[in-house]
């Protein structure tokens, strides 16, 4: 088998990340916005089990990890709101 071959891929495209403020008791935190672009695998297993499949692959948690699929198949938002490094962020 090739190296080239991924069956399941996610190439990353653009991540930025950003101090904010959390709804709920106005806690400082950090949010991570990554955008990629899926194989045609990653697209079927998208269209089969939601982002949960892309919560496996990139090993994240749902309780702090949106993800957004755009109307263009092939590409999904990954937003992950990180509440553990907030406290060194000084408004």
């Amino acid at each position: 088998m090739p190296d080239s071959f991924r069956p399941y891929d996610l190439t990353l495209l653009c991540r930025a990340a950003f101090p904010a403020r959390l709804l709920e008791g106005d806690k400082p935190a950090i949010v991570e916005v990554t955008v990629y672009r899926l194989n045609a695998t990653a697209v079927a297993c998208y269209d089969i089990d939601g982002p949960e499949s892309v919560l496996h692959h990139l090993g994240a948690s749902a309780a702090d990890t949106y993800i957004t699929r755009h109307e263009v198949d092939d590409i999904v938002t990954v937003v992950h709101i990180n509440r553990e490094e907030a406290d060194t962020w000084q408004p």
